[in-house]
């Protein structure tokens, strides 16, 4: 009698279909890897024609302003950052040019974007000066020869983790004096960085010399423990280290305390205590904060530029043609309609923007509120230096762009 209880023809058939699945899952990722590193090359053909032909992204044929024109024209068609399209250029180029195998196995599939990025930013420093002795630099060309030899092999076999690891283990091995030439090519990326958390909070990072971060967080845990005694079963030693490192880093109590203007909307109705308001109080450009942090920030806040009522009422806006620069008043009630920069897409704060009329000043321009919109540097100079127009959209006051190819932007959808 065959026994039906028997699970192995069962697993046998679930091993089958999962077999199955994962091979078609492993052939989907080739392909992903594929059509990514096609398209960094695409990328850099449409750099390399921008470089060319300068003509087509400027008025005054400059190609360095062409090629920021050509990003930008990437970055709004592809949905990316500006930031994201110049790092795919940079992996992209320094991998074929001098990884050609690394940037072969990215071509066939085997190697992500993310693992190639990776190799690249490690095998970069054994790069020689332009200006190094001949020796010197024959000596890099090999070291890095060694690098993309390896290194493609590692691709086959390795996850990204050991990937990582045994990249780096080499190019230790090959720099010889790493210590020093490694620490002197890190300390030229020390940087702060500001990430935006949800519910109100963010994290502030910092990179740096390991010795200086060390000696601040421990000043940081010395005081916080000092106060900690002194406020039995107030803050945790965490809280404490958090509000201390803010509190210092704006200058609070000092001399040279923060005057930078952060703007926050409070409902009139939160601050009357007139039950739930319609509106909700927010850090104008980031996003809603909680009723006790906005009431709190309106009471005790110093450098927040508290707005309860219409920052324009009683004030001249409309300044025609008797003064080219904005008033405070324009400035602060743009910062307060837009938040962010006016160009469709751009999430850089109004409150960093340059003011730019929409029709420019040397064309008989006004310095109307109507005629002024915040742009982010970046665009700013774009709008001015290249072929691409910057539209504003007469009902919400957002900028559309038109590249010189043709192309142009949509409007994000409301909340």
């Amino acid at each position: 009698m065959e026994n039906t209880d028997d699970p192995a023809p069962r697993l046998a058939s679930a091993a089958e279909i999962v077999d199955l699945v994962l091979g078609d899952l492993a052939r989907n990722d080739h392909e992903v890897n594929r059509r990514a590193a096609l398209r960094s090359e695409r990328i850099l053909e449409v750099i390399e024609l921008a470089r060319r032909h300068p003509d087509l992204y400027t008025a005054d044929a400059d190609p360095g302003f062409a090629e920021r024109a050509a990003v930008m024209d990437m970055a709004l068609r592809l949905q990316l950052s500006e930031d994201q399209v110049r790092a795919m250029q940079a992996t992209a180029e320094f991998a074929m040019t001098l990884l050609p195998n690394v940037w072969e196995r990215a071509r066939s599939g085997f190697g992500s974007p993310a693992a190639v990025q990776d190799v690249v930013s490690r095998v970069r420093v054994l790069q020689a000066p332009i200006d190094a002795p001949d020796d010197v630099r024959a000596d890099a060309r090999r070291a890095i020869a060694a690098a993309d030899e390896a290194a493609a092999e590692w691709l086959l076999t390795c996850p990204p983790a050991m990937l990582r690891r045994k990249v780096r283990t080499l190019v230790d091995r090959l720099l010889g004096d790493r210590t020093v030439r490694r620490h002197a090519r890190a300390m030229e990326d020390r940087a702060v960085t500001l990430t935006e958390a949800g519910d109100g909070m963010s994290w502030l990072s910092i990179y740096g010399p390991t010795a200086d971060l060390h000696a601040a967080y421990h000043r940081l845990s010395a005081t916080a423990k000092h106060m900690q005694k002194a406020e039995r079963g107030g803050r945790t030693r965490d809280q404490l280290r958090a509000d201390l490192a803010a509190a210092w880093l704006k200058g609070d109590g000092t001399a040279t305390a923060v005057t930078t203007k952060v703007f926050v909307t409070v409902p009139v109705q939160l601050l009357a205590g007139e039950g739930a308001p319609t509106e909700q109080a927010e850090i104008v450009g980031v996003g809603p904060i909680d009723p006790l942090t906005a009431a709190q920030i309106f009471l005790d806040a110093g450098s927040f530029h508290r707005v309860i009522t219409d920052p324009v009422k009683g004030v001249i806006v409309d300044m025609d043609r008797r003064t080219y620069r904005p008033t405070r008043a324009q400035r602060n009630w743009l910062i307060l309609q837009h938040g962010t920069c006016s160009r469709d897409g751009c999430t850089r704060l109004a409150l960093d923007a340059d003011i730019d009329h929409d029709i420019p000043w040397a064309d008989g321009g006004t310095t109307d509120i109507r005629r002024l919109r915040p742009l982010c540097p970046r665009d700013h100079r774009l709008r001015h230096r290249t072929r691409a127009k910057y539209r504003t959209r007469p009902e919400e006051r957002t900028v559309q762009v038109i590249t010189p190819t043709g192309f142009r932007t949509s409007a994000p959808a409301p909340f």
